[in-house]
């Protein structure tokens, strides 16, 4: 029977990335100013430790035991871009993520994510920017706030920033942002994760560079939790006040992204978190949401992300962490067809209660050979790891990647 299974789990993977007659065409599909994009990707992923776990029981059944599996992933994608000429661009997206276990395919998921991005400059100087990204996802990841690592759970999150602006010269600019998250678990044992964030905020940018402007922002928010199991007067509602500074750069430039640090002063709505326990009434912090990247030259690409925030672990409870983070990343063209990919990240977890800290490592490399213009291969292999003074947080996970990829 499991033969079977990865029989048919591979030909459905194969079937779904021959190219139809049009694809088959080769080169980008255009309407006018609208490029559709199409895509599929398929990979065969060795994973040595599927649950993320210590490994320090052995046995099937034993809830510390790493359990190795083959994993193929089919990744279907699809691309809309429509451009203003001059004045910016409409981006609608889809990207699918299927993944078929060998051996555990009770733990086959699927993962789908759309997105919306708008940017666009009005004649009169008016500035427009919405990037929404909705995801349904049944993965073992976990959330960013450390929840749920290694066990399959259902889920679903919407993010959404926008931005309205005006231009009032070549070299000054405000900006009014309006920012809205919310994640929703679907079993019930997990509704201490669904929560709902509102964030309001305000920018002046003044350009001091041909291509370089610099910020101050202030931004207010509003996290309110939705699990109904939990009494209104214990949860872990909160506000915060956040100010930060930093360049961005245009389009056109050698550098992108932001260079974004600040300061958050964060409280909580509640004090306490049962009848008799209380929480931390307030907290302030650095933070810090830097993602820039540098081409010095057509074939190389640099990446830096420093990001800080402060998460909470859950509605009932006064525990939280300081989660910090450092990442570096190159992409290196080599003679046209080959692309060199090196990349690692260290973060470390720093909770208010017990004296827990997480030091997170991971690093990955890979080299893709494009066989044509839309058609691509590749292999690659991740690491990841998780030290903690509580042991049974910590893990390794090795992965061996070989991969497929068309676009059109």
């Amino acid at each position: 029977m499991k033969s079977e299974k990865l029989f048919i789990c591979v030909l459905i993977a194969l079937f779904m990335i021959i190219p139809s007659p049009l694809l088959a065409q080769g080169g980008k599909i255009t309407l006018g100013n609208l490029k559709v994009i199409p895509g599929i990707t398929g990979q065969t992923i060795y994973d040595d430790n599927i649950y993320m776990k210590n490994g320090t029981t052995t046995g099937k059944n034993d809830p510390s035991t790493k359990i190795s599996d083959w994993i193929y992933h089919v990744q279907p994608a699809l691309l809309l871009n429509y451009t203003f000429p001059e004045r910016g661009f409409l981006n609608l997206g889809y990207q699918g993520d299927w993944a078929f276990y060998n051996e555990n395919s009770r733990n086959n998921w699927k993962n789908n994510k759309g997105s919306l991005a708008l940017d666009y400059k009005a004649p009169g100087g008016l500035i427009l920017g919405i990037n929404n990204l909705y995801a349904a996802s049944e993965d073992p990841l976990g959330s960013p706030d450390q929840y749920a690592i290694g066990r399959t759970t259902s889920r679903w999150d919407n993010d959404l920033k926008t931005k309205f602006g005006f231009l009032f010269s070549e070299k000054f600019r405000s900006l009014l942002y309006y920012n809205n998250y919310k994640q929703e678990y679907k079993d019930q044992s997990d509704a201490g994760q669904n929560y709902n964030d509102n964030e309001f905020g305000i920018g002046l940018e003044a350009k001091f560079l041909p291509k370089t402007w610099g910020f101050l922002r202030y931004h207010y928010g509003k996290r309110d939790f939705d699990a109904a199991s939990v009494t209104s007067a214990y949860k872990a509602n909160s506000n915060w006040h956040k100010t930060s500074a930093g360049l961005t750069w245009d389009a056109a430039a050698k550098l992108s992204g932001e260079l974004n640090v600040g300061y958050m002063w964060k409280s909580y709505d509640n004090e306490y978190y049962t009848a008799t326990l209380k929480r931390k009434k307030s907290i302030d912090t650095w933070v810090a949401a830097t993602s820039i990247s540098y081409k010095p030259i057509e074939t190389t690409n640099l990446s830096l992300n420093i990001a800080r925030t402060i998460r909470d672990t859950g509605a009932d409870t006064g525990e939280y962490f300081e989660d910090t983070g450092y990442g570096l990343s190159l992409q290196q063209t080599i003679l046209r067809k080959l692309v060199f990919n090196l990349g690692g990240m260290y973060s470390i977890n720093e909770y208010n209660t017990n004296g827990r800290q997480d030091t997170n490592y991971s690093a990955n490399t890979g080299l893709d050979y494009k066989i044509q213009d839309w058609v691509t291969v590749g292999v690659g292999y991740n690491y990841k790891k998780k030290d903690s003074n509580f042991k049974v947080n910590e893990y390794t996970d090795n992965q061996f990647i070989a991969s497929l990829k068309l676009v059109y």
